[in-house]
């Protein structure tokens, strides 16, 4: 029977058709169009081109009032696809900046790591999973399931708060402090009694997850399940994701840890190095 994992918390007129390039106009908006989501997907193109925007530069792209305005750029900052820059301008944010290559890369580390992943579950015992970082949330990417009866279960396509999870602990203590905290505008998000709930705490684990090397997380994303995160870097010493091995709380003891964290590093270098390398 496997342990339950935690559930993911629970332009007036449309804007002139672009060129597609060959001569001819793009398709027109379909009419089913929601126009929240137009408006927030051309903040986000306009962000991504000019590199910063102002509040009233926003208004006028869209044709809003201005508090529409800031509004949908407060809702991109929150996911992580802007940053306040200051007063009333909004620069890229890291989902922004990082979409693109992730969207291009992800399908080629999940191969790259794939047998790097099962060898460490079959090394360990236990569920792998492989993590990358969304705003401030984890997606687990990939994982293989450990073959014992009592087990995690896959967590494929889930995101959760990153600092309620292991790999999304060890991600976000190889960032930038001034980085983290732009992630979390609107506070911090609660799974569990467990999980940290502000960002001072999760300041001051991440300090310490950067001094040890690995993140643990204990029944901070799912009651009575434990884990272990280890960064995967490239070869710029960019965090690009993660990896964690996930257990039953009563399997998962302190003693164990270090010495499944020595062979984590091992998979995660092993990772990078294929990763990195030209194929």
């Amino acid at each position: 029977m496997s342990a339950t994992p935690g559930r993911q918390p629970s332009a007036k007129g449309p804007p002139p058709s672009p060129d597609a390039g060959d001569g001819t106009a793009a398709e027109p908006p379909p009419p089913y169009s929601l126009t929240s989501v137009d408006n927030a997907l051309r903040l986000i193109h306009a962000l991504g081109e000019q590199g910063e925007l102002r509040v009233y530069e926003a208004a006028e792209l869209l044709g809003v009032a201005r508090s529409t305005a800031h509004r949908l750029l407060s809702t991109l900052t929150f996911r992580g696809f802007a940053i306040r820059a200051g007063g009333h301008v909004y620069r890229p944010g890291p989902a922004l900046a990082d979409a693109g290559l992730r969207a291009l890369g992800r399908l080629d580390l999940r191969q790259v790591a794939k047998p790097h992943l099962r060898a460490l579950s079959e090394d360990t015992g236990e569920t792998v999973h492989l993590v990358v970082l969304e705003g401030n949330g984890a997606r687990f990417v990939d994982g293989v399931e450990s073959a014992q009866p009592l087990r995690v279960g896959l967590r494929i396509g889930m995101v959760l708060p990153a600092h309620s999870t292991s790999a999304g602990k060890a991600i976000l203590a190889a960032l930038p402090p001034e980085q983290v905290r732009s992630l979390y505008p609107r506070g911090v998000q609660t799974l569990t009694g467990r999980t940290l709930a502000s960002l001072e705490d999760i300041e001051r684990h991440l300090a310490t997850v950067a001094r040890v090397g690995y993140a643990t997380n204990h029944g901070e994303s799912a009651e009575d399940v434990s884990a272990v995160g280890v960064v995967i870097r490239d070869h710029a010493r960019t965090p690009i994701a993660a990896i964690a091995v996930a257990a039953p709380s009563e399997r998962l003891l302190q003693p164990r840890i270090p010495l499944i964290a020595i062979r984590m590093h091992r998979a995660g270098l092993a990772i990078s190095g294929d990763y990195v390398s030209p194929r």
